[in-house]
């Protein structure tokens, strides 16, 4: 079942900064122009559309700057990368 009316959803919860619990749904969805785009919220806020690069990568600049995050966060944190 859908809670925002996209195709495809899919829910996670999380928390947040100051540890309450936070849904945060990725999904398929049409922009104002009517074209099918992948899609982000967090709990109730706005919808954030997952936007492409120049290139011809599969991963949309929020995939790769999420990648970069959590790359930039290991290394500071000193945690190991990921197998």
């Amino acid at each position: 079942m859908t809670t925002r009316g996209w195709y495809k959803e899919r829910t996670l919860t999380t928390v947040d900064t100051v540890g309450r619990e936070v849904p945060v749904t990725t999904g398929l969805t049409r922009d104002p122009e009517g074209r099918l785009v992948a899609a982000i919220a967090i709990s109730d806020g706005p919808t954030a559309i997952y936007r492409y690069s120049g290139d011809t990568s599969d991963r949309t600049e929020l995939l790769v700057n999420a990648a970069d995050t959590v790359k930039e966060l290991r290394r500071l944190a000193d945690v190991p990368p990921a197998p």
